[in-house]
């Protein structure tokens, strides 16, 4: 039996999801079960303090917002650097799990699609990490403007998208799959990750555009040069994307 719900709510994104060994079930399209999952019974990732320093050379930022922080993994590291970062997750299950070091006040139980208990340009930083491929596409413009308020100069995106991984595998043709629509059995292998939005960078990119914000793709080849390229392997097959908010009153 495959463990792919009618709708991706934030029960579905539970210990099974994050750090049980076997992971959620799906189906193959031929029938046969096999499991995916995160399996990571801690909630930390190596790869968040070499990515957390990129980001504090490039944007100096004195404080920051992790949108979907998951455990808060990206907010520990953060705060290793001297960036004041906080999150939100609408998992309750990983926000009452947090990763060794995160604090019960830098990580708060809150629905993107909701609006963000924060004010205005609050933050030097936004980043938003294996997010956006989980909303639905009714959600996104909402969500896009909600980080743009909140955002005070930078945003930093990574996205799941056509040719990058997917769950299980990647997808090559991409797909929307809007809120109660059926799963296709053939895209249980995706899906089991939450993924609903898996569509071509150019389709992110014209979403994001607002006129006063800039894609920096220099940003972007900084951070790689940055970063040891063992752990952004599988962020060179999908999207990262660095926005520049412009100060309308310059």
């Amino acid at each position: 039996m495959s463990d792919i719900p009618q709708e991706f709510s934030a029960s579905y994104y539970d210990r099974k999801y994050f750090a049980d060994r076997k992971g959620k079930r799906f189906r193959r399209p031929n029938g046969s079960i096999e499991h995916w999952g995160y399996r990571n019974l801690t909630g930390w990732w190596e790869g968040c303090r070499p990515i957390a320093k990129a980001w504090k050379t490039m944007f100096d930022a004195k404080n920051m917002l992790d949108v979907g922080a998951g455990r808060g993994s990206f907010i520990v590291a953060a705060r290793e650097v001297g960036i004041e970062a906080c999150g939100f997750d609408f998992s309750e299950w990983a926000v009452c799990n947090p990763c060794p070091g995160c604090k019960n006040e830098w990580l708060i139980l809150h629905d993107a699609t909701k609006p963000w208990p924060y004010p205005d340009k609050s933050f030097d930083l936004v980043v938003a990490l294996d997010f956006y491929e989980h909303l639905y596409l009714d959600d996104i413009p909402f969500v896009i403007d909600e980080m743009y308020r909140v955002s005070k100069k930078w945003i930093f995106l990574q996205i799941a998208v056509v040719g990058g991984g997917s769950g299980y595998t990647r997808h090559e043709r991409g797909y929307i799959l809007r809120r109660g629509e059926p799963v296709p059995r053939e895209l249980e292998g995706n899906l089991v990750a939450g993924h609903v939005t898996v569509c071509p960078p150019e389709w992110w990119f014209e979403k994001l555009d607002r006129e006063d914000v800039i894609p920096r793709r220099d940003m972007v080849e900084w951070f790689y040069a940055l970063v040891p390229p063992e752990y952004v392997v599988n962020w060179r097959q999908n999207l990262v994307v660095v926005l520049e908010k412009l100060d309308q009153h310059d």
